[in-house]
C-alpha cells in the first residue's frame, strides 16, 4: 500500500525515493489528537507510517468539523479513532496509541516515550502539557513542529533548538531554570498564548472572542478551511525536518526555525514571516527568495495587527531570526 500512496507524489521536487523512503522510517510522536492532531491525515498519506499518539479526550460531535471521522467514531477515544483511520488508509502502519494527559508528574514516562521519537508534533491547547513537553524535547534535542490550527491561517515553525531556543525561552517564560513541579503554570499561560499571536491573528476573530478563549469561557476556535492550512504546513515542515535530519538535499525551502513563524494569510492573499521575539516581519521574494525584513507598527486607529501590512515598503536587511 505504502508504494501507491507515493506513487502520485514522485516527480515533484524533493520528493525522491530517498527522502520518501527516509520519511517511512521517521518515528513521529503526535501530542494531542484534536485540530493540530489532524496533521496525521497529511502525514500518513505522504507515507509516513509510525506514529505515536498521545491525547485524553474522546471524539465530539464538535470534532467532526475537523476531524477525518464519521459518526461512527463518535464517544470513542481520539487515539482509538486515529489508529482506525490510519490502519484504514496504510494497514503497514505501526501505531501505538496512549490514552492520557500530559502533566508534569508524568514527565519522566514522556521522557522514555519521546526519547525514541524522530519528530515531535505539540499539538495541545493544554499549557502544563506544551511546557512539559516543549522542555523535554529541548533535552533530548528533538525537533519539535508547531503549528496552531486555531490561528486563522497558515502557520509553522519547528524548534530546532539551536542557539537555546526553547519553548520557554521563545515565550520569554522566565521558567528555564525552575523545576517542572515550581512553575506556575496559570502564570504562563497569557505569555505563552502570545507567542503565537502573530501579527494579524487578533483581526481574524470577531469582537471579545479571542478574550474569551484566554479567560477559558469559550473553547478554541476551528474552521476546517484553517485547520487543515496549519496540518498541510507542519506536514510540509515534517518532510523539510526528515530531509534536514537524514541530511538529503531539499532545494526551494528550508526548515522555519523558531524564533521565526511562517505565516500565510488566506484573507489577504499575504506570506511573510514573523520572528516571535524581535516582533519583525519578513516579506520573501518569490523570485530570488530573498526575505526582507522590518519591524512590525500596529496601525494607529486601534485596529489589531493586519497581515495586509507585508505590502508595506522597507529597507533590506538581514534577517533577525532564521528559517534553516
Amino acid at each position: 500500500m505504502w508504494n501507491a500512496l507515493v506513487d502520485r507524489q514522485t516527480g515533484y521536487a524533493n520528493f525522491t525515493p530517498e527522502l520518501m523512503s527516509a520519511m517511512r522510517g521517521m518515528e513521529l510522536a503526535v501530542i494531542g489528537a484534536g485540530g493540530n492532531g489532524a496533521v496525521m491525515e497529511h502525514l500518513v498519506r505522504l507515507g509516513f507510517e509510525r506514529f505515536t499518539i498521545i491525547d485524553p479526550d474522546v471524539v465530539e460531535p464538535t470534532n467532526l468539523n475537523r476531524l477525518p471521522f464519521g459518526t461512527d467514531k463518535i464517544g470513542l477515544p481520539k487515539v482509538a479513532a486515529w489508529r482506525d483511520y490510519l490502519l484504514s488508509v496504510n494497514p503497514a502502519s505501526k501505531v501505538i496509541p496512549h490514552e492520557m494527559s500530559i502533566d508534569r508528574d508524568l514527565a519522566p514516562w514522556l521522557r522514555e516515550v519521546l526519547s525514541g521519537a524522530d519528530l515531535v508534533f505539540a499539538g495541545t491547547t493544554d499549557v502544563e502539557a506544551n511546557i512539559v513537553v516543549g522542555r523535554i524535547c529541548a533535552e533530548l534535542g528533538k525537533r519539535m513542529i508547531v503549528g496552531p490550527a486555531s490561528s486563522g491561517a497558515w502557520v509553522v515553525s519547528t524548534f530546532t533548538h539551536e542557539g537555546g531556543m526553547t519553548l520557554e525561552a521563545a515565550a520569554r517564560l522566565g521558567t528555564e531554570g525552575q523545576r517542572l513541579t515550581e512553575i506556575d503554570y496559570a502564570a504562563a499561560a497569557r505569555k505563552f498564548r502570545d507567542l503565537t499571536f502573530y501579527p494579524g491573528r487578533e483581526g481574524k476573530y470577531a469582537p471579545g472572542v479571542v478574550e474569551a478563549m484566554f479567560r477559558g469561557d469559550l473553547p478554541a476556535r476551528s474552521c476546517k478551511v484553517f485547520v487543515s492550512l496549519t496540518n498541510a504546513a507542519m506536514a510540509f515542515e515534517a518532510v523539510k525536518n526528515t530531509a534536514a535530519l537524514r541530511g538529503l538535499p531539499f532545494r526551494g525551502s528550508a526548515v522555519t526555525a523558531m524564533p521565526v513563524f511562517h505565516v500565510f494569510d488566506p484573507y489577504s492573499g499575504c506570506s511573510y514571516y514573523h520572528n516571535a521575539q524581535t516582533g519583525e516581519i519578513g516579506i520573501p521574494d518569490w523570485i530570488t527568495g530573498a526575505v526582507r525584513w522590518q519591524r512590525y507598527e500596529a496601525p494607529d486607529d486601534g485596529e489589531t495587527r493586519q497581515a495586509a501590512g507585508c505590502r508595506n515598503e522597507a529597507e533590506n536587511h538581514e534577517p533577525r531570526g532564521s528559517h534553516e
